[in-house]
């Protein structure tokens, strides 16, 4: 059975707005909340930017379902290290329900910052470093050393650890980020649906994850998706507005000013809209919708929220879809 969670966007709404959806979330039956984790957000208009990290210690306090990043960048701003001790406290504090998500990170986290921006085989290496850097901080009580091409350890070692280490879910667009999971993962995060997931992705991560000795169907895989739910379509199309840049493929540019991100935008087509986002105008339409989606293998699904009544939509998700579903 697919999983619905809630992905509680940092760029749409301030951390307070998103604390309190998170409860609307858990009280309409979803059962994970997963948060973003940007310095710059992808739009300009109206945005927020808050601390996914920060964010995540507040949430823990006022909800009883998991909570997650989707996703950290695992590229510059943060060193591995740092990561391994934020989410081994974060889990200690909340009962062993943290997800790691991780990714190559976009450019709006790091140029910003003074970082560089380098291509993506320098970004995978950098991911594939810090994940051997995070499990051998978590994994080992000793002190750690390390000596990579893009990161360091020196006598390193956590001396706060949870009982449980928080799984790591990876973030992956293709199949050669992909395969990361079947090494160091509990699980695939991913925007791609229809034939590039089930005919490119998931095949690659299933045969990556046979080739590590390990069973395939222990891997989750997650689709993120944004929904608008609106009194008419036209309105739920309209709310999409903030994220057309996303249907640019914005991801893997060295794009960081969100005026200029947000100017990607006004060239999406209407058609490039409506594949992209889930929009409908009734309880069917997004049942019919997540269905689909649950047919091309998800585990789960992480609907984030950009309909013109946000509470609404969590209304009629808890009244009518995810009992249905």
């Amino acid at each position: 059975m697919v999983e619905i969670d809630f992905m509680a966007h940092q760029e749409q709404y301030s951390p307070r707005q998103l604390l309190d959806f998170a409860e609307l979330a858990e009280d309409a039956g979803f059962d994970m909340v997963w948060t973003s984790d940007h310095f710059h957000p992808w739009f300009h208009t109206d945005a927020e930017a808050g601390f996914a990290w920060s964010w995540m210690g507040a949430a823990g306090e006022r909800i009883d379902i998991p909570v997650g990043t989707c996703v950290t960048p695992a590229t510059g701003h943060y060193h591995p290290g740092v990561i391994a001790q934020a989410f081994a406290t974060l889990q200690e504090m909340n009962d062993d329900k943290v997800v790691l998500g991780l990714s190559t990170g976009e450019a709006m986290n790091e140029t910003p910052l003074g970082f560089d921006w380098p291509k993506y085989p320098e970004r995978r290496d950098r991911l594939e470093e810090s994940l051997e850097i995070i499990r051998g901080l978590w994994e080992n009580d000793n002190f750690v050393d390390y000596d990579g091409d893009r990161f360091e350890l020196d006598d390193a070692k956590l001396y706060t650890k949870p009982e449980t280490d928080p799984e790591i879910h990876i973030a992956a667009n293709g199949p050669s980020t992909a395969a990361l999971t079947a090494e160091y993962g509990d699980g695939l995060i991913t925007v791609k649906k229809g034939s590039e997931f089930t005919d490119r992705m998931y095949p690659a991560v299933r045969r990556y994850t046979e080739e590590a000795g390990r069973d395939p169907d222990q891997i989750e895989t997650t689709l993120l998706v944004i929904a608008s739910y609106g009194e008419t379509y036209e309105d739920a199309v309209e709310s999409t507005r903030p994220w057309w840049a996303t249907t640019q493929n914005v991801f893997d540019r060295a794009i960081a000013n969100p005026l200029t991100i947000e100017k990607e935008g006004d060239k999406a087509t209407r058609e490039q809209v409506e594949s992209k986002f889930l929009i409908a105008d009734s309880a069917e339409a997004i049942v019919d919708q997540l269905e689909e989606y649950a047919e091309m293998g998800f585990d789960r699904i992480a609907v984030a929220n950009t309909s013109p009544d946000p509470e609404a939509f969590f209304e009629v998700m808890g009244d009518e879809v995810v009992p249905s579903l």
